[in-house]
């Protein structure tokens, strides 16, 4: 087999691989590395990927993303008041050429931003990189049994914890190295094939609230809110003794709390994570039709709930929600709570009134955030 002959093989095998995966559904795993079992070896070389990533990437925004670099070993960084010369040993070859063209996507970006709303901005330089692409399976990284993933130049295979929600029949695809105040990650991206579909012939329409989240037309409420874990106020505190009314460290052990405080965001937002993730399953496989509107969560924590808000996690489900094929979304025009379903007359109640009254028909419901959810519904069936 020539040289052709092979690229055509190879072009031919992506192109197939595209329309197959165009069938199935696409989700990321995220997979823990299980720090207690890192040797010293195993920690040093990853630490080396980390840094030698940030290098490259700041050596190719200095040179502007110059093609001819594309695939460089060697480069350039400054220390103190020179440049040093620095070789690139434990990034291999497809990592090198990811870290360039992550770069040329986070340009396109910025110009698509730049093109829709005048405002861009441009890439800086890093401090530190916590983030490398796994291109290729099989070549940056394998999955050897249920317990161990091989990473391309590092020794031994990597301990992890969650690979058996990975799904038999799943194609996995690309993945990456992941590093935060929680410990390593590798987040693997998968094509599953698609669930048949089980009708349950049920529709619903959806009223977002405080004082219940989320409203159903068929008469549910469901609360998604979490109080703070008290520990965040504490590290707040800690963290702000750190420092002295002109700005500079207080304590040593500045870095230290500023650590502990991000754990414990990270813990909060994963609950919020867990407990939108259950609601919207039991969402999805209970109806058929969805139906929200396009409510202005954000303003709503801007003013006067902004801490009912935050403890909540509305927006992460409205986004979801929005993206779902079963989901109508109506305009936020549409007067939901002020539309009387019997004659079609509006009529405005205050905030603290919780029960809706028409004075045109007379039609009374005994909760207008449900009377809500069902003219949402009725509206989304006529469009």
């Amino acid at each position: 087999m020539n040289k052709e002959e092979k690229n055509l093989k190879i072009r031919q095998s992506i192109q197939d691989t595209r329309k197959r995966h165009q069938t199935m559904d696409c989700k990321t795993y995220e997979i823990k590395v299980l720090h207690a079992k890192l040797n010293k070896d195993q920690k040093t070389t990853i630490n080396t990927m980390f840094r030698e990533a940030k290098w490259l990437r700041n050596f190719h925004i200095a040179n502007n993303i110059d093609k001819t670099f594309r695939s460089t070993r060697v480069v350039q960084i400054k220390v103190q008041d020179h440049f040093e010369k620095r070789r690139i040993s434990n990034l291999g070859s497809q990592m090198i050429q990811d870290v360039f063209d992550n770069i040329k996507s986070e340009l396109k970006g910025l110009k698509t931003k730049k093109d829709k709303s005048g405002k861009g901005g441009k890439l800086s330089f890093k401090s530190v990189c916590n983030s490398i692409s796994l291109r290729q399976y099989g070549t940056t990284f394998a999955v050897k049994d249920k317990h161990h993933i091989r990473i391309q130049n590092i020794k031994k295979p990597l301990y992890v914890k969650g690979l058996k929600q990975i799904p038999k029949k799943a194609e996995i695809s690309n993945a990456k190295l992941v590093r935060r105040v929680t410990g390593l990650y590798i987040y693997i991206t998968c094509f599953i094939p698609k669930e048949e579909i089980v009708k349950q012939n049920k529709m619903v329409g959806i009223d977002f609230g405080i004082a219940h989240n989320l409203n159903l037309s068929d008469g549910r409420v469901i609360d998604i809110k979490l109080l703070d874990d008290k520990m965040i106020s504490i590290y707040s505190k800690r963290l702000n003794r750190s420092f002295i009314k002109n700005g500079k460290l207080r304590s040593k052990n500045h870095f230290r709390r500023a650590s502990l405080l991000q754990k414990a965001y990270r813990k909060q937002n994963n609950r919020k994570y867990d407990r939108a993730n259950k609601v919207l399953h039991d969402l999805n496989k209970s109806y058929d039709l969805i139906a929200i509107q396009d409510e202005m969560i954000a303003n709503w924590h801007k003013g006067l709930f902004g801490k009912q808000v935050q403890q909540s996690c509305m927006g992460m489900i409205k986004a979801k929600l929005k993206a779902n094929p079963k989901v109508i979304v109506i305009p936020r025009s549409f007067p939901s709570t002020q539309i009387c379903p019997k004659c079609g007359a509006t009529t405005k109640h205050p905030l603290s009134k919780r029960t809706y009254d028409c004075p045109h028909c007379g039609y009374h419901h005994p909760s207008r955030d449900i009377k809500s959810a069902q003219s949402i519904l009725d509206y989304a069936l006529l469009m």
